[in-house]
């Protein structure tokens, strides 16, 4: 749902542009939907090579290369449509996006994701300040802390987290999964070219039962496994 936003300080020193107009969007869910789905972007839709150790595919591709010419993983859109639309076809159950990349990187995202016919949601990220600091041990992930407040702010639906083995989102999902035992219908990780990781991922996902935990090769797979879980058409 749009809507139109402005600031009401009149202590604000700096030039307001747009004459202090703003256009914004609004989501709210289906009385259809079946469940959401919170899906990561780096590594899972897009290639990202998140697993470098000195991150230099990250910096290059996220600064050097246009949106549109970023490739998608494949068959990833196709799987994001089907759930988004569900068993029934119109259950519009919503998508959002969540990423550890900083919002300065949310236009590029915005433009990568509509070039490439993802289903539209909305795409939460990180400041660049609690990118650069150092958390405390026990402070959760903001992607974790994010996909909390989802699950908090649509009480009444499941959700369905779709993630890769690369960095920290089984270990994340799984924390989730826990908390909200009940809330979650499955947990789909997307594989990654790195053999030790890879390994630690097979054992997690081998020895976890409380909730349908994948791990998938290609996009196919996982849609698969939904259909015949009932998540899709």
């Amino acid at each position: 749902m749009p809507f139109e936003l402005s600031y009401n300080d009149v202590n604000i020193k700096r030039t307001i542009q747009n004459k202090n107009r703003f256009p914004g969007e609004l989501l709210i869910p289906s009385n259809k939907a079946d469940f959401c789905v919170a899906s990561d972007i780096d590594d899972t839709i897009l290639h990202t090579g998140v697993v470098s150790i000195l991150k230099w595919k990250v910096i290059y591709n996220s600064i050097f290369k246009h949106a549109k010419n970023r490739i998608p993983l494949e068959g990833s859109a196709d799987f994001y449509h089907k759930l988004h639309r569900g068993v029934s076809g119109n259950n519009a159950n919503p998508i959002f996006y969540v990423s550890h990349s900083p919002w300065n990187l949310y236009r590029y995202l915005e433009l990568f994701l509509r070039q490439n016919n993802f289903p539209k949601g909305p795409i939460l990220l990180r400041s660049l300040s609690n990118l650069l600091r150092k958390k405390p041990q026990d402070e959760k992930p903001q992607k974790q802390k994010e996909i909390m407040n989802l699950l908090k702010t649509y009480p009444h639906l499941p959700f369905i987290l779709i993630g890769d083995s690369g960095e920290h989102d089984p270990d994340i999902y799984i924390e989730i999964a826990e908390e909200f035992p009940n809330r979650i219908l499955a947990i789909y990780l997307r594989s990654v070219k790195h053999k030790k990781k890879m390994l630690r991922v097979k054992g997690i996902v081998d020895s976890y039962k409380t909730t349908p935990m994948l791990l998938v090769e290609n996009s196919q797979q996982a849609i698969e496994h939904a259909r015949k879980s009932g998540f899709i058409a």
